[in-house]
């Protein structure tokens, strides 16, 4: 049987007049229940499960008026309760399970009636509580792979072409980091993730071939020296090993970051002089790289010679002025305190609780992992992550720092299951990650017409269109491939007009399918020409 669409209102057991109780508390019950009377009519007949009333798995929202309060799913068989009867003064009970309590700010289409079943699907009633249903729906599946995440720490989305593991990696990385968003706004879910994206909460990056270690992690990268044009080489630090130190800082380091800027600035046009803390002048100067340049009033270097300040470790004393191995700490200090006098250089301050953040690797198998992750791959493991109970660390080769990768630190990686063109994961790899297959959604493709008005004859047509491509990879696909590695994503079926669609049938979908045949994804029983031909006429 379908899923059938029921709407209760509660709030009156004695109808108009009578006395008026709180729908709400009895949701809270444990377990919920909702209740109606006991009279010779229809509405009391559903309720009992009679003449194709209520039966358990029907979801039904319970309103008061066209204020909405929760969307359940019936759990139980109906019966009475003397004691609920004199605390609600209902005379029939079923149980149910909550699946989402309102929060919006939209009104139930229809204010009438005690228990009514929707169905024709038609109504704006049936729309609002499709609408309502299908995004809890996805909104638990977020739910499922981030608890997955949490545990795991890193897991890679694996599916066909446009079933959304992009998008949907946006919203996991917001619940990770515990942003509220609205799941049914596509604007506010990108405008939150802009945000997190520009508080350096959230990284994104694609892998391909040509990613290695040296650009991931750390690498000798060429410079030119100013002074004599000559050719040297500094460790530079690649994405993966900048977006741990954000995680393990436990604050936040952008007015630091902004004064260094404005340091390198000045520093870049004019020799800048500062103090040590027993009040040694220096000068301070910057030719590029991850150094300042310092020399003492009191050097007695050849007058050309300058000497290295790492900007990295002045970020580590400002963090913690306890930590050790500080190189030339009297120059780091002095131009900490320099930043502090001329760019109004706050203390730090130390977050009381960790702050989660996500790294977004998009087409993650595209790239050799093994290779770019080198000695790190170990480090990924829940267990030996920074923190953790069995946490290691190692020695990146061209810095000799040592190096852990924070427990606060998450990987989201996305797959194209159908990617012929490359290599698979090797064990290594895939024990560190959690997989989850995002599948092709039809009701993702009617809830896209609906949500945005479109006609229904185009509904139907894209709906039909997903249901004859679905059939023809059923039909032809190989033994060697499971349906939800290929079968082409919903995104491939919304369109804003007919001709819309036309277009992404014959320029999008059968190129695929073609590919897919080239490939052996598919073993075709019958001539492509034949279904495209076929499929094009109906389009028309």
């Amino acid at each position: 049987m379908s899923l059938r669409f029921w709407h209760i209102q509660m709030n009156l057991p004695e109808g108009r007049g009578g006395k008026r109780i709180d729908s709400l508390q009895m949701l809270k019950e444990n377990p919920p229940i909702i209740g109606t009377g006991d009279w010779e009519d229809l509405q009391c007949d559903y309720f009992k499960g009679m003449k194709n009333g209520l039966q358990k798995g029907d979801i039904i929202l319970v309103r008061e008026g066209q204020q909405p309060l929760a969307l359940c799913k019936v759990n139980g068989d109906c019966f009475r309760s003397e004691n609920l009867e004199e605390k609600y003064l209902h005379v029939l009970y079923r149980e149910v399970i909550v699946l989402e309590f309102y929060n919006g700010k939209d009104y139930f289409p229809k204010s009438q009636g005690t228990l009514e079943c929707l169905i024709n699907k038609k109504t704006n009633s049936y729309f609002f509580i499709n609408k309502w249903y299908n995004n809890i729906m996805l909104k638990q599946e977020i739910n499922e792979i981030t608890s997955i995440l949490k545990d795991k720490k890193q897991i890679i989305l694996q599916g066909a072409p446009g079933t959304g593991k992009t998008f949907c990696s946006t919203e996991i990385a917001l619940s990770l980091l515990d942003e509220t968003y609205d799941s049914t706004n596509r604007k506010d879910i990108m405008f939150k993730y802009d945000c997190m994206v520009k508080e350096n909460r959230i990284f994104f990056t694609t892998f391909h071939q040509s990613m290695d270690y040296e650009n991931f992690i750390e690498g000798l990268k060429p410079k030119i020296n100013d002074k004599d044009n000559s050719l040297y080489f500094e460790v530079e630090d690649g994405l993966f090993k900048k977006v741990c130190k954000y995680a393990e800082q436990k604050g936040s380091l952008d007015k630091l970051n902004d004064a260094i800027e404005q340091l390198k600035q000045r520093a870049s046009e004019e020799s800048i002089i500062a103090e040590t803390t027993t009040g040694v002048s220096f000068t301070v100067s910057y030719r590029g790289g991850v150094t300042f340049r310092v020399r003492s009033e009191r050097s007695k270097a050849e007058e050309s010679v300058d000497f290295p300040t790492s900007i990295e470790n002045i970020k580590k004393y400002y963090i913690n002025t306890e930590e050790r191995g500080i190189y030339n700490k009297s120059y780091v200090v002095g131009i900490l305190n320099y930043l502090k006098k001329e760019f109004a250089l706050p203390d730090y301050k130390k977050e009381t609780q960790n702050k989660n953040y996500v790294l977004i690797i998009d087409e993650i198998n595209r790239g050799n992992i093994s290779k770019i992750f080198g000695e790190l791959i170990t480090l990924l493991e829940a267990d030996k992550r920074s923190d953790a109970e069995n946490h290691i660390t190692a020695l990146l080769p061209y810095s000799q720092e040592t190096f852990s990768i924070p427990s606060n630190l998450y990987i989201i990686g996305t797959m194209n299951t159908t990617d012929r063109s490359i290599g698979y994961i090797d064990y290594a790899v895939r024990r560190r990650f959690a997989f989850y297959t995002i599948e092709a959604n039809k009701e993702a493709v009617v809830l896209f017409y609906e949500t945005n008005n479109l006609n229904e004859e185009l509904k139907n047509k894209a709906v039909e269109l997903f249901e004859k491509v679905v059939e023809f990879i059923k039909t032809n696909i190989s033994n060697d491939f499971r349906f939800s590695d290929i079968m082409i994503g919903h995104s491939y079926f919304m369109a804003q007009d007919i001709k819309h669609l036309q277009l992404k049938w014959k320029y999008e979908i059968l190129p695929l399918l073609i590919e897919y045949d080239k490939d052996g994804l598919l073993i075709l029983e019958q001539d492509i020409d034949d279904f495209t031909n076929e499929i094009s006429d109906w389009l028309k």
